[in-house]
Parts: structure tokens; C-alpha cells; sequence
């Protein structure tokens, strides 16, 4: 009597873990009228526009490079004013999905107080780290996405031919397996 065995045997390959270091640069026009505070809704910061939908579908966990975080407003050395007078955004504030909003003070071409933030520097305080972890928390959680607002105050008009930018970058390695 012959008897053949059959064995299913899955490849070992499946399930492996992998991770993947990546850098992401978001960047978001802002605009305002003067005088009056103004809230934008920016666009959706969405984790497979950092990794990809695969990696997306498989992440395990995900961890935040502090190195390699930081925020700035660009652009407004660029716009024009009728004077000479400093542009400012006044209580510029972030708000991140339900979190509790974030205040970073005024950010000015001429920052005068030590709370205020000067156009074009990149800036990694603690406030603004932990305000990016939110951000990370937000895009690795469930919904893999970050919804960003931000109000501020201009003491100019600033148009979206302007280019003045809200930047947040940051790194991560992220983990997943690989089916």
C-alpha cells in the first residue's frame, strides 16, 4: 500500500517583519486678511503619502525620529507691504483632529518678545516636538490621518501668491510585515 502525504506548508517569507525610515515634509500655503483672524482648514496629512499603501495596510508600530523634527513658517520676508512695518502673524495656534490647540505665539519678520517666532527658522522646541508627536500619533493611529487647522491673525493682507508656508517635518520608522 502507497500513501502519499501531503504537506501545506506556508512560506516562510510571509509575516516577516520589515521596517522602513522615511522623512516627510509637509507644507501648506497659508493666506489671511488683515486684521481679521482667520482659521484654515489645511489639507489632510495622510500616512500613505508617507509610506505607501502596502506598508500602511501591514504597520505593526511606529516610531518618531526627534532628530529629525521640526516647523517653520516661510515666505513672509516675501510679502509685500505698503511700509516698511514687520509683518507679523499674530497668535498663530494649531489644532490638531480633537486635540487641544497649540499656541505658538506671533510669528514676525521682526520677533520683538521672547515668546515670538521668526519667519524662516527652522524651530525643534519642546512645544513644537510635542506638537508633532500628536501629529505622528494622529497619522499611526486608526484613522491614519491628521486633520490640521490653524487661526492667526495677519497684520497684512497675505494671499496664496504670497507663498507663505506653515512646514512641519518629521521622521519615523515605521514597522510592518510582510505578506
Amino acid at each position: 500500500m502507497v500513501t502519499i502525504l501531503l504537506i501545506s506548508c506556508k512560506d516562510e517569507e510571509e509575516r516577516t517583519p520589515r521596517q522602513v525610515t522615511k522623512s516627510y515634509t509637509y507644507s501648506q500655503n497659508l493666506r489671511g486678511s488683515d486684521g481679521v483672524k482667520g482659521e484654515l482648514q489645511l489639507s489632510d496629512l495622510n500616512l500613505t503619502d508617507i509610506i505607501g499603501n502596502d506598508t500602511v495596510k501591514n504597520l505593526t508600530r511606529a516610531e518618531l525620529q526627534l532628530a529629525d523634527t521640526y516647523l517653520e513658517i516661510s515666505g513672509l520676508h516675501e510679502v509685500e507691504t505698503t511700509d516698511t512695518v514687520a509683518v507679523v502673524l499674530e497668535d498663530f495656534t494649531i489644532n490638531i483632529g480633537n486635540r487641544q490647540e497649540i499656541n505658538l505665539g506671533n510669528v514676525s519678520t521682526e520677533p520683538q518678545g521672547t515668546n515670538d517666532l521668526a519667519s524662516d527658522v527652522r524651530y525643534s522646541t519642546n512645544q513644537v516636538v510635542n506638537l508633532i508627536q500628536s501629529i505622528f500619533s494622529e497619522i499611526t493611529s486608526e484613522r491614519k490621518q491628521a486633520n490640521i487647522n490653524v487661526t492667526f491673525t495677519p497684520n497684512v493682507d497675505i494671499t496664496s501668491a504670497d507663498n507663505v508656508q506653515l512646514i512641519i517635518h518629521f521622521g519615523g520608522i515605521y514597522h510592518f510585515v510582510l505578506e
